[in-house]
């Protein structure tokens, strides 16, 4: 990246200074917290509290975790700009250690409430209607609920379990550095993966190829070890959430927490596995003919039709983004704007910060940060946009309370894959007619790909995925299983590598959060139905867009959408989506 368009970095210090005192106080201050909850439990064990009681016990929980989702952003956010900070993978481990301590103090309160008889659950809730969602959601989770001592001893081996095969797969991962031999005139520096994946994208065939081989080079000789941190996650989440919890299956537990329906989620992957592979089969033939091949490779499927301009400074992306936003409503920019204006935008390039971008939403009230990694690419202008739409929706829920605020994951996509949109329709309105605008509509398919076709065939895999690990598989066995899922994606349409066998080992939502995946397929389908609603609403859909992102988490994905006049989520409602792409590709 040039000079020009060096990206900003974040300012951590605004959460606490280094080595501050108030950092020391809020740890001891969290404590002190959970042990006054703590002395709740008297109070409970002699019978159902009073309505006041109750509501002073949900005050005190509530201003505890605000203060624990405070300490564990920090931290998080530390670990994630440099993974191979020791102090901060310190202090990291250090919070999630008071996390789980405090987490293990409070535990007595869900417990409790999950035991009681549903007259005497009605009554309380009555007394709190704002918690109304929450605390009916927490009871929902009775029957995969063990005893307290059961819960603690989860709580904290997960310290020492999970929670370090995660962060030992992203400090190893985030450490690669890759040889740029394969570029023509290489001068021999070693890339960072983001530096790195801004060839798969590149119009010279060969550099593609190069940047994909390099890539997967470096993870197979990790595979061994990539493969068993997998495995051991796999098994830790088959065993606590299957074998001791009862869940049905490893999937069931994200639906669960997601409020969705088996129902939705399988009529959802139901139409991607059988529409994905026929309508982006067609793209990826189109997209041959234009570029001057017989079939695609798979190291083609993000190739562009032309060589791309210059690099587009940082500066300049951000107000492509603001004016994208504006135009839809004054109130998206000025909020997204919010982020960068209070120097919580994280976008430079730094050996060893975490791969990939998110937005990190702590509590109601407070502006979220956002972390990626800015090269100038126009990719890097759709990420802006998508982290930024993100940001949007937390702050349009700040008058929800902490349990509610965050939205479910399904929904959790619909601003940032909108705020995608958006920034499409100004790009293609700046666009003149000819080889340019073109490129650009090929570059909105693709990405229509990776957000719907490849998402919900990552779900699929992790399905089988999770079988196979409780079946003993090895992790050739899961490479075998991975590249069998690519041939059913791209059948006849495209070639794929031996290679790609190992692209599971490289993407880090199976370890994060397993089964997360299809959650951007879900928003962005949805989105399509949102966009065509908008093409015929106009300004007014701003108002109806708003009305569903104020609402957060604190209802069903499906009540949400139900009460803007979508649903239901049947076959129907995602075969239109495809309805939407089919129109691009024509």
């Amino acid at each position: 990246m040039t000079e020009e368009s060096k990206a900003p970095h974040w300012d951590l210090d605004q959460f606490y200074a280094p080595d501050s005192e108030k950092l020391k106080e809020d740890f001891a201050r969290l404590e002190s917290g959970a042990r006054d909850f703590a002395a709740w439990r008297g109070v409970l064990e002699k019978g159902l509290p009073s309505s006041g009681d109750f509501i002073s016990m949900i005050s005190l929980l509530e201003s505890i975790q605000t203060q624990a989702q405070r300490l564990g952003a920090f931290a998080s956010l530390g670990f994630c700009q440099d993974t191979t900070d020791q102090k901060a993978v310190s202090l990291l481990d250090k919070v999630e250690e008071l996390l789980a301590k405090v987490e293990n103090e409070l535990l007595f309160f869900e417990l409790w409430w999950k035991s009681l008889g549903s007259g005497d659950a009605s009554s309380l809730i009555n007394a709190t209607a704002s918690k109304k969602y929450w605390l009916e959601r927490i009871r929902a989770f009775k029957d995969h609920t063990l005893t307290e001592p059961e819960e603690k001893i989860i709580n904290l081996k997960d310290l020492t379990g999970s929670s370090s095969l995660i962060k030992l797969y992203d400090t190893l991962t985030n450490a690669y550095r890759f040889e740029s031999g394969f570029l023509p005139g290489g001068d021999g520096r070693l890339l960072t993966r983001e530096e790195l994946s801004v060839f798969f994208r590149d119009h010279r065939p060969e550099v593609r190829a190069g940047a994909y081989r390099e890539l997967f080079r470096v993870f197979r000789e990790d595979s061994s070890v990539l493969g068993q941190i997998f495995q051991a996650r796999v098994r830790d989440w088959r065993t606590e959430k299957v074998e001791l919890r009862g869940y049905p299956d490893p999937q069931s537990v994200r639906n669960k927490a997601n409020d969705l329906s088996r129902e939705v989620v399988d009529s959802l992957l139901r139409v991607c596995r059988e529409k994905a592979p026929k309508v982006f089969g067609r793209y990826f033939r189109k997209k041959a003919e234009r570029l001057g091949l017989s079939k695609l490779a798979r190291y083609d499927l993000y190739a562009p039709l032309m060589a791309q301009g210059s690099e587009t400074p940082f500066e300049e992306g951000l107000g492509l983004v603001r004016q994208a936003f504006e135009a839809f409503d004054p109130e998206f920019a000025s909020l997204a704007m919010r982020v960068s204006d209070s120097r919580r935008l994280s976008a430079n390039l730094k050996p060893g910060k975490v791969s990939g971008a998110f937005c990190a939403s702590t509590v109601p009230g407070e502006i979220p940060w956002v972390l990626m990694s800015y090269t100038g690419q126009r990719r890097d202008l759709f990420t802006l946009a998508h982290e930024l739409g993100h940001a949007v929706h937390s702050q349009l829920a700040k008058d929800l309370d902490v349990f509610t605020f965050h939205s479910a994951l399904p929904l959790a996509e619909t601003a940032s894959t909108f705020g995608e949109m958006l920034l499409a329709e100004k790009l293609s309105a700046m666009a003149k007619p000819g080889p340019a605008r073109d490129d650009l509509g090929f570059h909105l398919i693709d990405d229509a790909y990776a957000t719907v076709g490849r998402q919900a065939f990552f779900a699929l895999f992790e399905v089988e995925a999770h079988r196979l690990v409780a079946e003993g598989a090895t992790s050739d066995d899961l490479a075998a299983a991975y590249l069998d899922n690519l041939a059913v994606q791209f059948g006849e349409s495209m070639d794929v590598s031996e290679e790609f066998a190992w692209e599971w080992t490289a993407i880090p939502h199976f370890l994060h959060s397993p089964f997360y995946v299809y959650a951007y397929s879900f928003g962005q389908l949805l989105v399509y139905s949102l966009w065509r609603i908008r093409e015929k609403e106009g300004p007014d859909f701003a108002k109806r867009l708003k009305a569903i992102l104020s609402k957060g988490g604190s209802a069903s994905p499906e009540a949400i959408l139900a009460s803007a006049g979508l649903g239901p989520l049947d076959d129907g409602f995602w075969a239109g989506g495809f309805e939407v792409i089919e129109g691009f590709v024509d």
